[in-house]
C-alpha cells in the first residue's frame, strides 16, 4: 500500500466545504472527503509550524520539553523508519523552514528530496535591482517581516512569476504528479508533500485574487502584521480573508490535479492519502490576526487555531464516515507505520487511526482529551465539550527547561549557559495572560469565559491534564510551573 501524506500549512478547518464552509470553493477537497474518513475532532499538538512537524515525524509531543528546533539525534524519525524497512520515500516541499538554520534536518532520511525555492523568507534571490512594490501601507505590512527584510526578499524571490503555474503550490503539486508517474511501479512508496500555502503571504494569482472580494480597490495587506486586528479597517480585514480564501481555492485546484494523476495511473486502489494541516489562523476573531503570541495581545489557542482538518482516504476505508473522537497529529506517525505494517516504537505517544478508517463502526475513543500548546506558554486541554487554557501560576514563568542537544535557534526563547548534557534553563517572557474556560459545544466562538463560574469543570480538566502529563513522562517542572 502506497502512502501520500499532504501537509498544508495554515489551512483553517472552517474554510473547507466538507467542514461546513459555504462560500469558499474547495471541490477537490470535498470530493476526496466523500471517499474518505473525515475526523471531526482533530486538534493540533505542538505549535506552531516546526513543533507540529516534530510531533508528526516522531509520534511524540514536543511542547512540554522544547519548542522550535531540528529533529534530535535520538528521535524515531518516520522517514528513517520507513526507508530502513525497504520503502522508497520522497519529500517535495516549498516549506523553507525545513532547511533553514535551527530546524533544517527533517528531510535527511528520505530516499529523495525536492525543494521549491523562494517561499516567504527564503534566503534565495539577492539581486538588488529588482524593484520592491508594496500593495499596501508598508507601516501596516507585517512589521516583523519589514524589519527583517523579509517582504523585500519575498518580492525578489517571486519577481519572475508570470502565470499561475509559477506559484508555489502549483509547483509542489506538479512536481508531485511527475514523481508519482515516474515512480508508480515502486512497491509501497511514501510520498510526503509539504505545501506552505495557504500560509501568508496571501498572494494568489488571478483569478483567485479577485474571487472572493471582487471590485476591491483599497490596500492589499498580503502579509498582515500579527497582533491586534484593529490595525486594519473592516474592509481591509475582509480583503485579507478574501486573499486567504483565494489561496485555499488555489491549493484545492492543484490538489485536484494530483488526485487526477493518481486516478489515471490506477493507483487509487493501492494508495492511502492523508491530508491535514499544522494549525489555523486568526482573521479578526477575538480581536486578533495571525498567530499572535501573548506580548502582542491574546495568544490563547482558540478553535480557529487549534481545531484542524484531517481526512484519510483508504481504498478499503469506510467512505464518507465522520469520526467524532479526539485525535492529534502525533497519531499520524503510528498511522503511517501501521499502513506499511511496521511496528510502532515503544514509548510512542500517538496511536494508529487505521482502525477508525477500516472498521465498519467508529469503535472506542483512543483518548478522552486532546492537549496542545506552545513551549513556555499555556497548556490547553479539551474534552470535545470544554476547553481550558491554563497559564503559568507565577509571574516569572518558572521553572522552565529546554531539553535539546542544541540551544534554541529561533524565536523568543532565551537560555542560560548551564547546559548539563540534557537541558538548559530557559526564559520565556510572556505578556499578562489569564486562565480561561469555554464550553465550546454551546459557545463555539469562545466568547464567554467560565473559568470562575465552573470550578468543577476546571478541576476535572486539571486532573485530566495531570494524568496526560504523567502518561507521557513530561518534565516535573511543568507541573510546578502550571500549579498542577
Amino acid at each position: 500500500m502506497n502512502t501520500i501524506f499532504i501537509l498544508f500549512d495554515t489551512l483553517r478547518r472552517d474554510h473547507i466545504g466538507c467542514y461546513g464552509n459555504d462560500w469558499i470553493q474547495t471541490p477537490n477537497l470535498d470530493a476526496l472527503a466523500q471517499k474518505s474518513v473525515v475526523f471531526e475532532n482533530a486538534y493540533l499538538g505542538s505549535y506552531p509550524c516546526m513543533p507540529a512537524r516534530r510531533d508528526t515525524w516522531t509520534g511524540n509531543f514536543e511542547f512540554p520539553w522544547r519548542g522550535w528546533g531540528p529533529l534530535e539525534p535520538t528521535d524515531p524519525d518516520i522517514a528513517k523508519i520507513v526507508t530502513q524497512n525497504g520503502h522508497t520515500s520522497m519529500i517535495i516541499s516549498d516549506h523553507y523552514h525545513m532547511w533553514e538554520r535551527g530546524s533544517g534536518n527533517y528531510f535527511f532520511n528520505f530516499s529523495g528530496a525536492e525543494y521549491i525555492r523562494g517561499q516567504e523568507n527564503d534566503l534565495w534571490v539577492t539581486d538588488p535591482d529588482i524593484p520592491v512594490e508594496y500593495p499596501g501601507d508598508p507601516e501596516r505590512m507585517a512589521r516583523h517581516a519589514l524589519r527583517a527584510g523579509s517582504f523585500a526578499r519575498y518580492r525578489r524571490n517571486t519577481a519572475h512569476f508570470r502565470v499561475e503555474e509559477d506559484y508555489f503550490a502549483p509547483q509542489v503539486f506538479r512536481k508531485a504528479s511527475e514523481w508519482v508517474e515516474r515512480n508508480r511501479n515502486q512497491k509501497d512508496f511514501f510520498l510526503l508533500l509539504e505545501v506552505f500555502d495557504p500560509h501568508e503571504p496571501f498572494d494568489p494569482p488571478y483569478p483567485y485574487d479577485e474571487m472572493y472580494n471582487p471590485g476591491y480597490t483599497g490596500d492589499r495587506f498580503i502579509w498582515p502584521t500579527y497582533g491586534k486586528s484593529d490595525l486594519y479597517t473592516p474592509e481591509e480585514l475582509k480583503e485579507i480573508r478574501a486573499l486567504y480564501a483565494g489561496e485555499v481555492s488555489m491549493v484545492d485546484h492543484w490538489l485536484g490535479e494530483l488526485l487526477d494523476k493518481v486516478k489515471r495511473l490506477n493507483l487509487m486502489e493501492d494508495t492511502m492519502i492523508i491530508l491535514t494541516t499544522d494549525h489555523g489562523h486568526l482573521f479578526g476573531e477575538h480581536g486578533m490576526i495571525g498567530k499572535p503570541w501573548s506580548d502582542l495581545g491574546d495568544s490563547n489557542m482558540y478553535q480557529e487555531l487549534a481545531h484542524i482538518p484531517l481526512i484519510i482516504y483508504h481504498p478499503k476505508g469506510a467512505a464518507g464516515r465522520r469520526v467524532p473522537f479526539l485525535v492529534q497529529p502525533v497519531d499520524l506517525f503510528a498511522t503511517i507505520l501501521d499502513g506499511f505494517n511496521i511496528s510502532v516504537p515503544l514509548g510512542t505517544h500517538g496511536v494508529s487511526l487505521l482502525p477508525y478508517v477500516l472498521n465498519a463502526e467508529n469503535g472506542e475513543p483512543i483518548r478522552k482529551t486532546a492537549v496542545y500548546g506552545r513551549y513556555g506558554e499555556a497548556m490547553n486541554i479539551t474534552d470535545g465539550e470544554w476547553t481550558l487554557f491554563l497559564w503559568s501560576s507565577g509571574d516569572q514563568n518558572q521553572p522552565l527547561y529546554w531539553y535539546s542537544s542544541l540551544p534554541p535557534q529561533f524565536g523568543d526563547v532565551r537560555v542560560e549557559d548551564d547546559y548539563d548534557g540534557k537541558r538548559y534553563t530557559a526564559r520565556v517572557t510572556r505578556g499578562t495572560m489569564t486562565n480561561a474556560l469555554y464550553c465550546i459545544r454551546e459557545d463555539p466562538q469562545q466568547e464567554h469565559n467560565l473559568y470562575s463560574a465552573r470550578p468543577d469543570v476546571v478541576e476535572r480538566l486539571k486532573s485530566d491534564l495531570r494524568e496526560f502529563l504523567t502518561s507521557i513522562h513530561a518534565p516535573q517542572e511543568q507541573f510546578t510551573r502550571l500549579g498542577l
